[in-house]
C-alpha cells in the first residue's frame, strides 16, 4: 500500500507546553483516517503541522514521498510549495473570503497558485458547485449562505486545487445539527471515490461508519488506534472507553 502521509516522532510545543508528544502514524492512498479525542488533545495542531500552518518542534513528516520536515529541519521553499499543493485543508469556520463571490472564492487560488487560465478555473469551479448542489449560488457572497452551504463551498475550493490528500478539521462543529448531515454526505461521497482523507471529528457514528482507521488522541499522544469499527464499538484503552462513554450516554 502506498503511504501518502508518514509522520514519525512528531512533537510540537508552544513555549513550555507540549501540545503534541512524540506521535507516529501513516495514511495510505485511498484511506480515510478518523482522528477523535477531547478538546485540547492536539488533533487540530497535528493537522496544521501537516498543512504547514504550524512549524513542528521536532520529528519528521513525509507527504507523497517528499520530505516536508526531517528531525525538525524543513525542506527548501520550492519543495515546501510543491508539498503544500498536495494537501488540502477544510477548516471548522469555513475561512472563505467575505468580499469574493462563491465563484471567485473557488477560482482565485486556481489562478494565482496553480497558474490556471480563468476560463478553465471557472469551468472547474462550476463543475464543483454543481457537485455540491450549489449551482445557483455562484454569484452569492458567503454572508448570503447558510453555514452548511459555506462549508460546501470551502470543500469545493479545496478540491479545485486537486490535492492528493484532504484534511478536515471538525468540518461540522460550527454547524447546526440539521446542517451537519449535508456535509457528512459530501465527505462520504469523497470516501466512495477513494479520496485520501484525514478527518478530525466529534461525530462518532460518522467516524465508525466512514473511516477505515481511527486514532484516539489525548493530551498530545496517541492512546489507541485501530479499525474504526473496533475502536468505536470495542475500545481497549480505559481513556478511550471513558471518552466514548460520554457519547453513548448522551
Amino acid at each position: 500500500m502506498i503511504e501518502i502521509i508518514k509522520v514519525a516522532h512528531l512533537q510540537k510545543s508552544f513555549g513550555t507546553f507540549d501540545v503534541i508528544k512524540d506521535i507516529s502514524f501513516s495514511v495510505h492512498k485511498g484511506e480515510v483516517l478518523g482522528i477523535i479525542g477531547p478538546s485540547g488533545s492536539g488533533k487540530s495542531t497535528m493537522l496544521r503541522c501537516i498543512n504547514q500552518l504550524e512549524t513542528v518542534s521536532s520529528g519528521t513528516i513525509e507527504i507523497c514521498g517528499d520530505v516536508l520536515v526531517h528531525n525538525g529541519i524543513y525542506a527548501d521553499k520550492k519543495t515546501l510549495r510543491r508539498i503544500g499543493l498536495r494537501s488540502g485543508m477544510v477548516f471548522q469556520n469555513f475561512n472563505l473570503f467575505p468580499h469574493f463571490t462563491v465563484l471567485r472564492n473557488i477560482t482565485e487560488a486556481q489562478i494565482r497558485v496553480l497558474g490556471i487560465d480563468k476560463k478553465e478555473a471557472v469551468d472547474t469551479a462550476r463543475a464543483l458547485l454543481d457537485r455540491m448542489g450549489l449551482t445557483d449560488k455562484k454569484d452569492s457572497y458567503p454572508y448570503e449562505l447558510s453555514g452548511g452551504q459555506q462549508q460546501r463551498v470551502s470543500i469545493a475550493r479545496a478540491l479545485a486545487l486537486k490535492p492528493e490528500v484532504l484534511c478536515f478539521d471538525e468540518p461540522t462543529s460550527a454547524l447546526d445539527p440539521e446542517l451537519t448531515g449535508e456535509i457528512l454526505k459530501v465527505i462520504k461521497s469523497l470516501a466512495e471515490e477513494r479520496m485520501t482523507m484525514i478527518v478530525v471529528t466529534h461525530e462518532m457514528a460518522f467516524a465508525r461508519d466512514l473511516a477505515d482507521r481511527i486514532i484516539f488522541m489525548d493530551s498530545g499522544v496517541i492512546m489507541e488506534q485501530g479499525s474504526a469499527y473496533d475502536i468505536i464499538t470495542n475500545p481497549q484503552n480505559e481513556r478511550t472507553k471513558a471518552f466514548l462513554r460520554r457519547f453513548s450516554n448522551g
